[in-house]
């Protein structure tokens, strides 16, 4: 039997096997049909999905791994060029310059400057919980950070003596009456010379330096008298400490480093997948 003899008997159209054929085609077209929308529904389900995935990782990016990566590098190029200085607030707390500090704020550290706040975000939160190495790399970095500052406050108790500040008021004065208006010194380098010049002794890791061209009389001084002033941190305690510190540096040195490595290549696959473009994944570069 041939098509025709299925659709036609004696000549009359066979109708049952038409519409047989007819309910065939319409069924297996709304299968069609049906598999088509199902899957642009998932298609825009995970559309949508992985564009509120690119909302919440350009949250980490820009809120955690910019900021970490940006404060390492700083941290990195303040020990190579001897830029890392420390401080004694009038609030009685200590730390460091924003070229190094803790990634984490610390209550018991509350004056070493942080880069993240006491209440670590969403973000922060979430990159820990995927990053296992980070977690454990964050706080050996601020255990560091918290060791350089004992050290720093180990050094200011041997260097701040009443000797000094008697030596210090002396000699800025001396400086003063030698100079005319324009080069002596002012504000808190004649007023409170024991803090800033106690503090330019306690910085064994800080290269002071002149600007260009500039009338700078608290470096004048420095010049002036550091061969008398360095005699102050001529200590054996102080030398031992100082020698503790240099390894201590080294260390956070290679730390960071690892650290480096690793918030570069998380950020770096994220703005692969995602295609973040770099205004999103440094938004104020430049700025």
């Amino acid at each position: 039997m041939n098509s025709t003899e299925i659709f036609s008997n004696s000549g009359q159209l066979n109708w049952d096997a038409i519409n047989t054929l007819s309910n065939i085609v319409l069924v297996l077209a709304l299968v069609l049909i049906t598999g088509w929308y199902a899957y642009e529904v998932r298609k825009q389900t995970r559309l949508m999905t992985k564009d509120r995935e690119r909302t919440k990782v350009l949250e980490e990016v820009q809120d955690v791994l910019t900021p970490a990566i940006d404060r390492i590098e700083s941290e990195i190029d303040a020990i190579q060029n001897k830029k890392i200085s420390w401080h004694r607030y009038t609030s009685g707390g200590c730390g460091f310059s924003s070229r190094i500090g803790r990634l984490f704020y610390s209550t018991q550290y509350g004056a070493v400057q942080s880069l993240f706040d006491e209440k670590s975000s969403g973000a922060l939160k979430d990159i820990l919980n995927k990053f296992s190495d980070l977690n454990r790399m964050f706080p050996s970095h601020d255990f560091l950070i918290d060791e350089l500052n004992q050290f720093y406050e180990e050094i200011e108790k041997e260097i701040k003596t009443p000797e000094l500040k008697e030596r210090l008021e002396e000699m800025t004065k001396e400086f003063n009456k030698e100079k005319s208006a324009p080069y002596r010194l002012t504000g808190e380098r004649i007023e409170n010379a024991f803090q800033f010049y106690g503090e330019y002794l306690i910085n064994l890791e800080y290269t002071i330096e002149r600007s260009p061209n500039s009338n700078e009389p608290h470096i004048d001084f420095w010049e002036e008298n550091q061969d008398e002033l360095l005699k102050f941190r001529d200590k054996p305690h102080i030398v031992e400490i100082h020698k503790q510190l240099s390894r201590k540096l080294i260390q956070l040195k290679k730390l960071d480093g690892e650290l480096l490595k690793k918030l570069l290549e998380i950020r770096e696959e994220y703005r692969k997948e995602y295609n973040f473009i770099n205004n999103e994944i440094e938004p104020f570069r430049g700025v």
